[in-house]
């Protein structure tokens, strides 16, 4: 079981590096959850993949844990909003994935979209 998921789980990093969120192996049905938002579906993630991608610079993968079909993964994303510590519980079912919760500060991301004063 831990080696595709762990498969399945470097396809999705790999995916957000090359800026090819159609290469992501999604159940259509599948649920992102973030600190900013919350996805519904295949399509919807992948529409918020593609203007993520393009911000981030590099993604470092500093460990996967796996148990069972549920990987968390601890990340360090050089973004154009600067280093961003991430974590992402994903839950792989049958090579593909059916539900991303992130776990990060989004202040970063966020104060870089507030307008001028």
């Amino acid at each position: 079981m831990r080696e595709p998921v762990i498969s399945v789980v470097n396809k999705y990093i790999d995916a957000i590096r090359r800026n090819d969120a159609a290469a992501v192996p999604l159940h259509p049905e599948m649920i992102g959850e973030f600190p900013t938002n919350t996805y519904r579906g295949a399509v919807a993630f992948r529409e918020a993949l593609e203007p993520f991608s393009r911000a981030v610079n590099r993604i470092e993968v500093l460990r996967l844990i796996v148990e069972d079909e549920h990987c968390v993964a601890l990340l360090e994303l050089d973004t154009i909003y600067g280093l961003i510590p991430f974590a992402e519980h994903i839950h792989v079912v049958n090579d593909e994935i059916v539900f991303v919760r992130g776990y990060c500060d989004p202040r970063p991301m966020l104060k870089r979209n507030e307008p001028a004063t």
